[in-house]
């Protein structure tokens, strides 16, 4: 083996390493925001709900994170530095859902507001409550906005 190979081969592996890595950060920090925004109110329509486009957007990339995580797993366990000459079909599919997921939650993010706008909520337009709806707008001065960080 010449050096120039033994050189590539370390990069591959690292780069798949650090893929995985930045793969497993990004969902857990997801799931560290999921609850910092609560996204379930929009499901649950309580009195006040919280909405954060970002989070939704992000809530759409976790299978493709996924799906990266186990491209560069396939690529850390495979011999040599060639692309592969054989892709499997789960991973077209888990590669098609993951697209498909990530698109819906970014056009989500965006259609969302305007159905809020639509509805009988009003928004607390206010600093650290602008991500906040509500009912009836007098509910603005109840919410506890660093709820999440009591728990």
């Amino acid at each position: 083996m010449n050096k120039k190979y033994i050189q590539q081969w370390l990069i591959f592996k690292g780069g798949s390493i650090i893929l995985m890595a930045v793969s497993l950060c990004y969902v857990y920090g997801v799931n560290d925001l999921v609850e910092t925004f609560n996204t379930k109110s929009l499901i649950v329509l309580g009195d006040a709900i919280e909405y954060s486009g970002k989070v939704i957007i992000c809530i759409g990339g976790i299978p493709m994170f996924i799906w990266v995580f186990f491209f560069a797993l396939k690529m850390l366990f495979k011999k040599g530095i060639e692309p592969f000459k054989k892709y499997t079909t789960i991973g077209y599919i888990w590669m098609v859902i993951s697209v498909v997921s990530f698109v819906l939650g970014f056009i989500a993010s965006f259609v969302i507001p305007f159905i809020l706008m639509v509805s009988p909520y009003t928004s607390c337009n206010v600093g650290k409550y602008s991500s906040y709806y509500v009912i009836n707008p007098d509910l603005c001065k109840t919410i506890v906005p660093d709820q999440w960080m009591k728990k």
